[in-house]
């Protein structure tokens, strides 16, 4: 009985312990197991469907599981007409996954977490892509010059003319924040944690409950006010780890558990110079700049812990946090890296966007 903590703490007994075989007398002849079996392995090992190995990584085998997308999509082109060209396009979606989310388990970003891996159904969830909102335009226009015989017009049509302003905007959801790993350590005392998992793919441990009426942050993470030096980000009250010896019943990601909106602002500016009178010698000189308007983005908050670079486990969320001498926060649950810039780290999804550049672009074409 696995919630039966006695019965959990044979698991990690050799087999020729007394108190292995006070419970399982037949052990006392390891062949009982298969001929060979060393009597000096862990119950755990003997209950394994096949004792011979530790553990079997996933990419070994062909990717079981299935995806569901479905989406309306619209979009809108404005063809090139007065120098001006448009093209937009709008996307409401909704991802899920069950069992993976690719062609392969092996190395893949957010991949699908498995919480009870002989209950199948019950893993489907959110796929950790998921953008639900998502909006793209890209835009051109290029300025015309003036008709007029007079000196002036074609002076001010000379400075006015071949001028090119372009842009390309993106808006979407926020990045979905993964719910906080468990530390009852179900899944190992089962035989299916990273300890039997030389892969350590598909998370390795169940998940935190989620607490009804709580709410997921402490501060709104759109709201422009986050100072990740003093804020935690994430609310610790919302989560309950599961009982020992219990799967959780929440899921690993939730639509309303998101990360802030992060656009991707791109525009530019420049000149066409026609060189020759027959116009078939051109230049175009251009200044481009990303993050055009110099938005803030933060780093993802932590969520888990972790030697590997693989989020396997969680930061305890009643653990308290850490501050350095000068009172600033260093780690806890949910706390948003703002060293160098909010660099990924092992335990942090993305890193905030750097500040806005530009760069200037010439070419010749002849």
């Amino acid at each position: 009985d696995i919630t039966n903590a006695a019965d959990r703490n044979l698991l990690t007994l050799q087999i020729r312990s007394p108190q292995v075989l006070s419970r399982f007398p037949n052990l006392a002849n390891p062949d009982s197991v298969y001929p060979g079996f060393p009597n000096t392995s862990t119950l755990i090992q003997a209950l394994r469907p096949h004792p011979q190995w530790n553990g079997v990584p996933p990419f070994l085998g062909p990717p079981l599981g299935d995806t569901w997308y479905d989406s309306l999509q619209a979009k809108v082109t404005k063809r090139y007409s007065h120098g001006l060209t448009v093209q937009s396009a709008f996307t409401w979606q909704k991802e899920l996954a069950l069992g993976t989310g690719a062609d392969t388990s092996y190395l893949t970003p957010s991949p699908t977490l498995i919480n009870d891996v002989f209950n199948y159904a019950q893993n489907k969830q959110i796929s950790g892509f998921s953008r639900p909102l998502m909006l793209v335009i890209a835009a051109n226009y290029t300025t015309p010059g003036f008709n007029g015989g007079g000196t002036g017009f074609k002076v001010l049509s000379s400075i006015v003319q071949d001028w090119t302003f372009g842009s390309v905007l993106r808006y979407q959801s926020g990045q979905v924040i993964r719910v906080p790993a468990s530390n009852n350590n179900l899944l190992n005392q089962l035989g299916r944690g990273p300890a039997n998992n030389p892969a350590l793919w598909g998370g390795g441990t169940t998940y935190w409950n989620r607490v009804p009426g709580q709410p997921l942050f402490l501060k709104d993470p759109n709201c422009h006010c986050i100072d990740p030096t003093k804020d935690l980000v994430l609310n610790k009250d919302a989560w309950t780890d599961a009982a020992p010896g219990q799967f959780a019943t929440s899921a690993p990601y939730y639509n309303d558990y998101r990360w802030q909106r992060q656009p991707a602002e791109s525009m530019s500016l420049g000149r066409n110079f026609v060189i020759n009178r027959e116009r078939s010698i051109k230049l175009q000189v251009r200044a481009e700049f990303q993050n055009v308007f110099n938005r803030l983005f933060l780093a993802s908050p932590i969520f888990g812990t972790t030697a590997t670079g693989v989020n396997t486990t969680s930061v305890n969320a009643a653990a308290p946090s850490t501050r350095d001498g000068f009172g600033r926060l260093q780690s806890g649950f949910g706390y948003v890296n703002w060293v160098n810039g909010g660099n990924s780290t092992a335990t942090s999804q993305t890193a905030g966007a750097q500040p806005r550049s530009g760069q200037i672009v010439a070419r010749l074409t002849f």
